[in-house]
């Protein structure tokens, strides 16, 4: 990627985040930038506590296992919770 792709990336999030009213979505992005944009080699994982660690250990193994629902049938849960 060329310093031109770079330089345009960075002025179309600029303009989409000047459009931004959301105070959360705003902290979200401010948090990225603060967490990832100084450390670019930073790893997601060495921010879970051992327990949030344990809990991903297990989810990949169910996974691995087949122990997993199908996104539609979640979508259709949800749906289902949304309107009650």
């Amino acid at each position: 990627m060329g310093k031109k792709d770079i330089n345009k990336i960075k002025t179309t999030i600029h303009e989409k985040v000047e459009q931004l009213n959301d105070e959360t979505l705003l902290q979200m992005v401010e948090e990225a930038v603060t967490a990832y944009g100084t450390s670019p080699s930073k790893d997601i994982l060495d921010e879970l506590t051992p327990e949030q660690q344990q809990r991903l250990q297990e989810s990949i193994r169910q996974a691995d296992t087949g122990q997993t629902i199908p996104n539609d049938e979640v979508k259709q849960k949800t749906k289902e919770w949304l309107s009650k």
